[in-house]
């Protein structure tokens, strides 16, 4: 009952920035695609902020919505703005966001870039700054499925779940795609808050999931899906610390509600 609230109060209060919307392709029209990006909510909740929702405009900006007296809306705050041009991409997907937890985000661009950033308490203009603490390509485009943030031999991790439908050169029966799970961990590298790959695994499976989801420690997944997903890569990353000269000149991105 309350997101239908939402939705009539903001169509009815104010004006909104234009939400970067992303249309399916031709080539994209498929059920799996149809699942995953075609009937996408573009409206993210803040479940640990369960008054605040969030979304992407067309400029790439993150804008923050705070609901007042259950009904009652804030006018839009930016948080945060994407540092790509997505105008500039036509081969994107829609943009998403996950609350890995009440301090951690993490956004895909939908060009297959994805950001991990330490927002500090959110909802709160005085102590909200949202910092880059990871930024990098990594593959294909792909949708947030789910993330959780947690501490494991005394250092801080997060995990990601990434959702990408791909072209299968050998399924030449079926709808000529299969579906991947990437399962991406990083973890803190020292007490700068400097933030690495430590592994990356991969699933492929022929249906897009009703669900899945990373346990809380990290150390499992749980999938709900009408056909089965398999392993086919592991990968762990080599963790080494750079050089003090790159370390020097790396800058530190920093944005300031």
């Amino acid at each position: 009952a309350r997101s239908l609230n939402i939705v009539q109060v903001i169509s009815l209060s104010f004006c909104l920035p234009a939400v970067a919307e992303v249309k399916l392709r031709d080539d994209q029209y498929t059920l799996d695609h149809m699942r995953a990006f075609g009937m996408y909510n573009y409206l993210h909740l803040d479940s640990w902020y369960q008054d605040n929702v969030y979304y992407i405009d067309q400029f790439g900006r993150v804008m923050n919505l705070s609901v007042t007296l259950d009904t009652a809306l804030q006018k839009p705050r930016e948080v945060f703005r994407l540092p790509t041009d997505l105008t500039a991409y036509d081969n994107r997907l829609c943009a998403s966001i996950y609350f890995s937890s009440s301090t951690w985000v993490t956004i895909s661009d939908g060009t297959g870039r994805l950001y991990l950033i330490k927002s500090g308490k959110r909802g709160n203009s005085a102590s909200e700054k949202w910092e880059i603490v990871f930024n990098e390509e990594l593959g294909n485009p792909f949708i947030i499925v789910h993330s959780v943030s947690f501490v494991k031999s005394d250092k801080h991790s997060v995990a990601v779940l990434l959702l990408r439908v791909e072209k299968d050169e050998l399924d030449t029966k079926g709808s000529g795609f299969h579906i991947t799970l990437e399962w991406v961990t990083f973890v803190e590298m020292n007490k700068a808050s400097k933030y690495e790959i430590y592994k990356r695994r991969i699933l492929q499976g022929k249906s897009v999931p009703h669900y899945a989801s990373i346990e809380p420690g990290g150390d499992g997944l749980m999938i709900i899906s009408y056909k089965p997903f398999k392993f086919v890569q592991e990968k762990e990353e080599i963790l080494e610390e750079k050089d003090d000269k790159k370390t020097t000149n790396e800058k530190k991105e920093l944005y300031c509600a």
